[in-house]
């Protein structure tokens, strides 16, 4: 279309007035058809949070508000993986066959196992085991059972390139087949998901052999493959199925088994476990979980807080799970509606995965007949498949059939049969964006456009198979699975909406989705930057945040935007077009009020009108839609109001807020602006109240601690719902000879006049102002005189100095109080020797370190120097110290960890220190700024007085050395005791 000259006003993304002459994108029409309503929009219980047992209860507890605020009522326990690997009940005891039997009488809390019969090789998160297929040890074994005659258990061994091939030793275990097939794949690639859920079969076979002995060995002729196949009859195995020790696999002599190069797939393995040692003592535990979902309030529109249970369908048996459902709905009265029937078993990275769909189906019946029989009225879900794409994983047989409808035809089938509905919500998984290298936002949000035609498949096979309307559930979505900054910044929020809408159009009256994850730490990705996905992050370090240990991610406010401002209960679905690729757009109508949601994908501002086809052509506005002139907000997310600044571990949110609203007036323009990679919601003639009262969303402090001379810098998102925020004052007391602090806010676009707004108020502190504990009182002014006052504590503090000295390694080894502390029986150890040196810095202590991993440890072992501390230290607010280190470990690093009487779970204080390759380095910590690793109890803060004394750790397998000088304590007050100069301050 023809250019328009315009003049724009540009404010915090979002342009508004007529014409000029900037450099933007041509204008986008967002043609909105509400006059043919879709289905209509259902929010009841539509949101869900994943509250992961990795968590300690109070991670929980902190994010209470963020649970609230974002309108989730669903909550799912014990996670996704772990629930193929959890015990919900930790009496009982093991069968003969390593089944856990759950005690009928008393209940404990529960325990990960891990399988006993492991096939799969394993790399997932960190937990990474070899195959009893191939690990030298006669006592393991491999356990295929036969869970459907007609997909019976098969075993894949893929190498990472071809390897010529040219003899075989199987060792059996008890169950041993008649004969067994070897054949090859014959095309040099099998994409993902590889040759054991292929949809063609390029299998060729080398030969079937009999077997009638407990060792067999068989020569071929020379093949030259990258993966290899050994498969059987289910005439050929006996009732139990088929058990393999031990596997050789030999080039030229070669066991090519015995090394690491290959990876095993066994499909079909049975379940049975023993629990693990590297994990246990789980706080977070079926009844903690059950506790704080019953402390969570009713929802504004009335929903009350229900639970989601993910029964163990990897390691566990149905009879547990049944257990389960009588325990929590017969013994305990929780009335638990909703079961879903394992996590992704369809994955090799599941425990005792992968099944294909027949082995699933045939699982998932047998846990369904069972659990019904308890309880006929909960909801069960299936088959929570890892993947959005329909038509890209293969049933298990390689015959050209589709994973998912397979599932679903057997799972029909056996509902008509029986007369009775086992599936009662289809749940799958989505995360459309996967790249080796170069993630970037661009792609990412492309990526996400692949979820609409498989949706469309999706729900014509649930017509084709299932008889009745079934809920559809999400239980896992997010752009990906990667670590990266990108999900960290504000992309996300686009990227993470742009899935939730596809889905909600179409299933938007029976939807339940569950953004990945609550809470993740973050982690290095391929592209060698930090970030995870997930809605909250830990507080960045010295800061403050209304969510305690807490502060919202992009991710959180891009579900916000969606299910928050797009979706409206009662409102239809309506047909909507874009007239540009760069700008997608979703719309839900009811009478004369919409609301379109607007996913820029491009790098630039886009400029969108929209016309409604219920707005008739008139002599001054020809076109229809064109004479739209009702009431009209925008919300808008993008850089200006969330960015993540810098790409590793201690990257942090610069500016924090959340969406920020603004009225247009579509007489003097219809234009909306979409920031780069942004998201808006634009509500057109919205309901309008003046009953609800304003309340805050999101509120940080920068630095919550603060010198005379410093700026308080403060960062607000406020709402009042279907309501219209009209103004805001910030006020501190004890402002010193001033009396009292007060000033008038205003949003990011200048003006008060949306129901959601963002501001950011920065506030000088007096060169004379006085230490002291303060409060920012946040005034807030809604239509109908509706008030709100939000209060935030922050401190003035004194200048810190140094005030006496720890240890500064001038009288020799025997004047220092250390002692080491490492972790295994093996080589880690921690030595110590003093250095002598000459004023002012004088001698210095090297700590030598080695450390061995363990193998059976998932978390990186440590080596450490602990010093033992003076009482002084109970005044202090900190410590200054300098130090060198190295570590040959690339992947290795070091920590100040600090130990106090608060902390009753290991989990201690911690403080991230670099590598130095040898080059002395100055550091400041200060206590109340320390924050523990994040798997226990959380503190609030660290309390000097209650420390008990602190060590220097190297972790991760290697060697190096931490070398100490100059250990001196800090306080606001006293006699300065002055550091020896020269060194620079990291912190």
């Amino acid at each position: 279309m023809k250019k328009k000259s315009c003049s724009f006003s540009k404010v915090a993304g979002v342009a508004f007035g007529v014409c000029v002459g900037l450099a933007m994108a041509a204008q986008t029409i967002v043609t909105v058809d509400d006059q043919h309503p879709g289905i209509v929009i259902n929010k009841d219980h539509m949101m869900a949070a994943d509250l992961a047992i990795w968590n300690p209860p109070t991670r929980y507890y902190d994010m209470t508000s963020a649970l609230v605020d974002g309108g989730y009522t669903l909550f799912r326990f014990p996670n996704g993986s772990l629930s193929n690997d959890y015990h919900w009940n930790g009496s009982g005891s093991y069968d003969s066959t390593g089944l856990w039997v759950p005690s009928e009488k008393d209940w404990t809390p529960g325990f990960l196992g891990e399988t006993i019969y492991r096939g799969t090789t394993k790399d997932n998160w960190g937990f990474v085991r070899r195959s009893h297929l191939a690990d030298g040890n006669m006592e393991t074994m491999w356990w295929g059972e036969i869970l459907d005659p007609n997909d019976p258990p098969w075993v894949v061994i893929e190498f990472r390139e071809k390897k010529k091939l040219d003899s075989l030793i199987i060792d059996w275990g008890k169950f041993r087949p008649k004969s067994f097939e070897l054949s090859y794949w014959t095309t040099d690639y099998a994409q993902y998901p590889g040759v054991h859920q292929n949809l063609e079969n390029q299998l060729k076979s080398v030969g079937t052999y009999k077997v009638s002995a407990d060792e067999s060995k068989y020569k071929f002729a020379q093949i030259n493959t990258r993966y290899v196949a050994i498969r059987f009859k289910t005439s050929d195995l006996p009732t139990k199925g088929v058990q393999i020790r031990e596997m050789k696999l030999f080039s030229e002599g070669m066991d090519l088994l015995a090394g690491n190069e290959y990876k095993f797939y066994a499909m079909s393995t049975r379940n049975g476990d023993k629990p693990r040692t590297d994990w246990t003592g789980i706080k977070w535990h079926f009844e903690e979980f059950m506790k704080y979902i019953s402390s969570l309030p009713t929802s504004a529109s009335g929903e009350k807080p229900e639970a989601v249970i993910c029964v163990n369908a990897g390691t566990g048996t149905s009879k547990e799970a049944a257990a389960w459902v009588k325990y929590a709905n017969k013994v305990k009265g929780y009335n638990i509606k909703q079961w879903q029937i394992g996590n992704e078993l369809d994955g090799e990275w599941e425990e005792s995965g992968p099944l294909s769909a027949r082995q699933y189906a045939a699982r998932f019946l047998e846990y369904a007949r069972a659990m019904k029989a308890v309880d006929p009225t909960i909801i069960l879900h299936g088959p929570l498949f890892s993947s959005h794409k329909m038509q890209e994983k293969g049933a298990g047989l390689n015959d050209g059939k589709f994973w998912m409808a397979e599932f679903l035809r057997i799972v029909g089938e056996a509902e008509k049969a029986d007369g009775k509905r086992y599936l009662d919500v289809v749940d799958l998984h989505t995360y459309p964006y996967w790249a080796p290298d170069n993630l970037n936002p661009k792609d990412m949000l492309k990526a996400t456009l692949d979820v609409a035609h498989n949706a469309d498949t999706l729900s014509a096979w649930m017509d084709k198979y299932l008889e009745g309307k079934r809920r559809v559930s999400l239980s896992e979505f997010s752009t990906s699975v990667l670590g990266s900054q990108w999900w960290m910044d504000y992309p996300q929020a686009a990227g993470i909406a742009n899935i939730f809408a596809q889905y909600a159009v179409r299933f938007g009256d029976r939807l339940q989705a569950l953004p990945w994850d609550a809470f993740g730490n973050i982690f290095e990705g391929p592209d060698h930057t930090w970030g995870v996905i997930s809605m909250t992050a830990l507080l960045k370090e010295g800061s403050w945040n209304r969510w305690k240990s807490l502060e919202p991610t992009a991710e959180y406010f891009g579900v916000y935007m969606a299910f928050k401002r797009f979706l409206e209960d009662g409102f239809a679905v309506v047909p909507t077009n874009s007239s540009s690729t760069d700008v997608e757009a979703y719309s839900v109508c009811k009478g004369d009020s919409c609301r379109v949601l607007l996913i820029n994908l491009s790098d630039v501002n886009q400029v969108v009108q929209i016309d409604r086809a219920s707005v008739a052509a008139s002599e001054t506005a020809p076109a229809v839609g064109q004479g739209d002139l009702v009431r009209t907000e925008v919300d808008v997310f993008g850089e200006e109001q969330f960015k993540w600044i810098g790409d590793q571990k201690d990257a942090y949110p610069y500016p924090k807020m959340g969406p920020s609203g603004r009225r247009i007036n579509p007489s003097k323009s219809k234009d909306i602006t979409v920031p780069p990679f942004g998201t808006a919601v634009v509500q057109i003639n919205p309901r309008v109240s003046k009953a609800n009262k304003p309340e805050i969303l999101s509120a940080a402090l920068e630095k919550k601690v603060l010198v005379a001379g410093d700026t308080i810098d403060l960062f607000v998102t406020a709402v009042q719902p279907e309501g219209q925020l009209t103004s805001g004052v910030v006020k501190i007391g004890n402002w010193g000879k001033r009396g009292y602090y007060i000033a008038s806010v205003t949003p990011d676009d200048g003006k008060w006049n949306a129901s959601i707004e963002s501001f950011h108020v920065k506030i000088p502190i007096p060169e004379d102002l006085y230490s002291a504990v303060r409060e920012i009182e946040v005034c807030l002014m809604g239509l109908g005189n509706q008030f709100l006052n939000y209060k935030i504590p922050f401190r003035v503090r004194g200048a810190y100095r140094t005030t006496s000295i720890v240890q500064n390694f001038d009288n020799g080894l025997d004047d220092v109080a250390w002692f080491p502390v490492v972790n295994g029986e093996n080589s880690t150890s921690m030595d110590a020797k003093v250095y002598n040196g000459n004023p002012p810095l004088g001698g210095y202590m090297r700590h030598d370190f080695v450390i061995e991993q363990p193998p059976e440890q998932s978390w990186p072992n440590f080596s450490g120097a602990y010093y033992v501390l003076p009482e002084e230290v109970k005044k202090s607010v900190g410590v200054v110290f300098d130090y060198a280190t190295t570590h040959n470990n690339p992947d290795g690093y070091f920590e100040l960890q600090v130990q106090s009487s608060q902390v009753e779970d290991y989990d201690d204080f911690m403080v991230r220190l670099r590598n130095t390759h040898g080059n002395w380095v100055r550091d400041t910590v200060i206590w109340e700024n320390m924050t523990q690793e994040g798997w226990g109890k959380v503190i609030p803060q660290l309390d000097a007085t209650k420390i008990k004394h602190f060590a220097f750790r190297a972790r991760y397998s290697g060697k190096g050395y931490i070398s100490l000088d100059n250990i001196f304590l800090l306080q606001e007050d006293g006699t300065e005791v002055p550091m020896p100069k020269g060194m620079r301050r990291l912190r």
